[in-house]
């Protein structure tokens, strides 16, 4: 059963982010980063050079409109756009966008959602959780303000 893991109440949403890229990386698992558009891809991805002085995140970009389907056989992707791909049925998404993962043409067995606690983010937030329920994804939900530990690697 696919799996929607919310992650709300995130003081640091990129940092945290960065974090949870980290992690996946150092499990071997096959990670794509999305994100609403070229301006924060190229954001992230400058923070992933740089969110912490001994660790890099090796990573890639993908850019729909020179490739068809991301590759994201090793490490990390980073992408951003409207069209949501196609991806292997081990891929992770982490969900940095407004994205309906749940629409895509094949969903992922994975996601993970990173909300803030802006009101608007979390009205959105809520949006998405009803939708990915309504699809039939397992949901899961971490409140980090009664927990502000971090990802830890």
């Amino acid at each position: 059963m696919a799996k929607t893991t919310f992650y709300t109440h995130v003081a640091n949403p990129l940092p945290f982010a960065c974090r949870l890229a980290l992690k996946a990386w150092r499990s071997g698992a096959r990670l794509l980063v999305w994100l609403d558009d070229e301006t924060a891809l190229g954001y992230f991805d400058g923070l992933l050079w740089s969110f912490e002085s001994t660790s890099f995140v090796p990573h890639s970009i993908w850019l729909p409109e020179r490739a068809p389907q991301p590759d994201v056989s090793e490490g990390v992707l980073l992408a951003a756009g409207d069209g949501l791909p196609t991806l292997t049925a081990d891929t992770v998404v982490l969900n940095l966008a407004d994205a309906y993962w749940c629409t895509a043409p094949k969903p992922p067995q994975r996601v993970l959602e990173l909300v803030s606690a802006d009101l608007d983010e979390l009205a959105a937030a809520r949006a998405r959780f009803r939708a990915y329920r309504q699809a039939g994804f397992e949901i899961e939900h971490h409140n980090m303000q009664a927990s502000p530990s971090s990802i830890h690697n």
